[in-house]
């Protein structure tokens, strides 16, 4: 029989080893997602907020009013669209291009969305928009309802972009432009083989703005509220990608 000092000095060599792993999968984390990494410990840096928006103190009262009303409307829109809104993300507001590469993406975007442990909207100064705080917000929103491994093993980049896009409405990634653009959407790229975004955000940017509207012409003609729903419940329920896109 292990007696008590034995015994407590099992659960110290357990707890030990826990501490260490949990420290390597940190520092893992932290090496291979830099940005999702110090999107998790915004706390720990040099950003006052309020509420869950984050921003530098050098952050003008003007820009900072003006992304409360936006990141509010923006959220009305992805709370129409989808029936419910039942994301609440944290906002990082980066005013120069050195903290969005530190938090957002290694290279410069309007805002990106992150989800790890939980969801995070990172805005660029080019990002205080109404279109481009509700596509991000569409992003986490999928996220939220089905799950970070779900989202990450499940869903093809050009459905993820094309849902997000039925949130945005800037004029140059119109429906209108697309068919212009597509001799009246006869010519089109195979978006729908697109699965990664190493394939949708590759080519020309006239070629990756042409992907982001046809991913929206594609989700668009499949959109319904009940067939987002039986979606996303197909999805939790274990069915693959195809399978969920015709569920009842």
């Amino acid at each position: 029989m292990m007696t008590k000092p034995h015994k407590m000095k099992h659960v110290y060599s357990i707890g030990l080893i826990l501490l260490i792993l949990a420290g390597v999968i940190g520092v893992s984390h932290a090496l291979v997602f830099p940005q999702d990494t110090r999107c998790i410990l915004i706390d720990f840096y040099d950003f006052e907020n309020d509420e869950n928006l984050y921003y530098r103190s050098a952050t003008s009262p003007e820009i900072k009013a003006q992304l409360k009303v936006l990141i509010s409307k923006a959220g009305y829109r992805v709370d129409t669209f989808w029936g419910e809104k039942t994301t609440n993300p944290t906002y990082i507001y980066c005013d120069n291009d050195a903290d969005y590469l530190k938090f957002g993406v290694p290279f410069m975007t309007p805002a990106s969305a992150k989800m790890k442990l939980d969801s995070y909207v990172v805005i660029s100064k080019d990002g205080v928009d109404l279109d481009i705080i509700a596509h991000e917000i569409s992003h986490t929103e999928l996220y939220e309802r089905i799950g970070f491994l779900n989202r990450s093993f499940k869903i093809p980049t050009w459905f993820d972009e094309g849902l997000a896009m039925q949130v945005d409405y800037r004029s140059y990634y119109s429906l209108d432009t697309l068919k212009v653009k597509s001799d009246n959407f006869q010519n089109l790229p195979q978006v729908i083989k697109m699965n990664s975004y190493a394939q949708f955000g590759s080519g020309t940017r006239k070629e990756v703005m042409l992907n982001y509207m046809t991913a929206k012409y594609e989700v668009w003609k499949w959109y319904s509220p009940q067939n987002l729903t039986s979606f996303t419940n197909a999805i939790n329920d274990g069915f693959d990608f195809e399978e969920a896109m015709t569920a009842p």
